[in-house]
């Protein structure tokens, strides 16, 4: 998908203040007490104005695509072949971490576009059995890797109502795409609705 114009904000802990507490002991006698106030501000994220921006052929379009009906695809799912222990997946790994005991790791070292096969069968069972599992810092990870990787575990899907990018011959991938122009989502849309997959019902 094409890089949104944005750049996060984390939360961070402003100057801390002190103020005066005054109080009466059991004589009634006043004291004064300096007590430490905490300011915060919240994390948000800044959207960035670019005048030429350099993943522009990957941006949103919306071409008069026709295509083949669906068909049933048949599918074999790679991470049975992955090791019980994601051995080969976390051979070159330099750190690995859960979230909470339920869902998402994240591992660090790892790097997505030159993923050998038996690595990708232990990260598809690491994500069956994470739910999500996360890897920073892909900067060799384009979007002809991402294709190259998601084919590798079934057959690439076009969704029929969604952009797709400016570059032909990308129908394939779904674009997400926020700049400075677009319109916030939060105020029209349940959570559930913004987050969600229009393909669960369609034959893979």
């Amino acid at each position: 998908m094409a890089p949104a114009l944005l750049e996060p904000i984390q939360p961070i802990g402003l100057p801390v203040s002190t103020k005066l507490l005054g109080f009466h002991d059991a004589l009634g006698q006043k004291h004064t007490q300096a007590k430490k106030a905490i300011a915060y501000e919240p994390g948000r994220t800044l959207v960035e104005s670019h005048d030429s921006y350099e993943h522009q052929d990957l941006c949103p379009s919306f071409p008069n695509l026709h295509w083949e009906p669906l068909k049933e695809v048949p599918y074999h799912d790679k991470g049975l072949q992955g090791d019980a222990r994601f051995r080969n997946l976390l051979a070159s790994a330099t750190d690995v971490f859960d979230y909470n005991p339920k869902i998402g790791t994240e591992i660090h070292g790892v790097n997505l576009a030159k993923l050998t096969d038996a690595q990708k069968n232990d990260l598809a069972r690491l994500i069956s059995t994470r739910g999500v599992v996360f890897f920073r810092n892909q900067s060799e990870l384009d979007i002809e890797a991402q294709r190259e990787l998601g084919a590798y575990f079934g057959k690439l899907h076009k969704h029929a109502t969604t952009a797709v990018p400016q570059r032909p011959g990308l129908e394939d991938v779904h674009v997400v795409y926020t700049d400075r122009t677009s319109k916030g989502q939060r105020a029209v849309f349940a959570p559930s609705f913004l987050w969600h997959s229009d393909v669960r019902t369609l034959y893979r």
